[in-house]
């Protein structure tokens, strides 16, 4: 079977004109984890020292936040939560130091 030059020409159209499923299926970006942290852990500790721990005693990543164990200067107990997302304080809490308590 023979086809005419002009109908082969316009079944070859067709043809590249119909979407590829496979191609039509490939987003143009690939969406990040939604489990991935924006926040690095070394984002998260530079965060911390601005808020006043000096030494970092537990670091970890659960639920979407940074929990950071640590001790300011004075050797308070600090506790801070931040967004995993963009580093926000969540909760910051701070103990008062065992020397707060003796009286001179």
């Amino acid at each position: 079977m023979t086809l005419r030059p002009r109908t082969r020409a316009i079944l070859l159209a067709a043809a590249f004109a119909l979407p590829l499923p496979a191609l039509a299926q490939v987003p143009a970006q690939t969406p990040a984890s939604p489990a991935a942290p924006a926040i690095s852990m070394d984002e998260a500790r530079r965060i911390a020292a601005e808020n006043g721990v000096v030494r970092i005693e537990e670091i970890s990543l659960d639920d979407g936040k940074w929990e950071i164990e640590g001790r300011d200067a004075a050797g308070a107990e600090i506790e801070i939560d931040l967004r995993a997302t963009d580093g926000t304080v969540i909760k910051m809490e701070r103990d008062r130091p065992a020397s707060a308590g003796v009286k001179p």
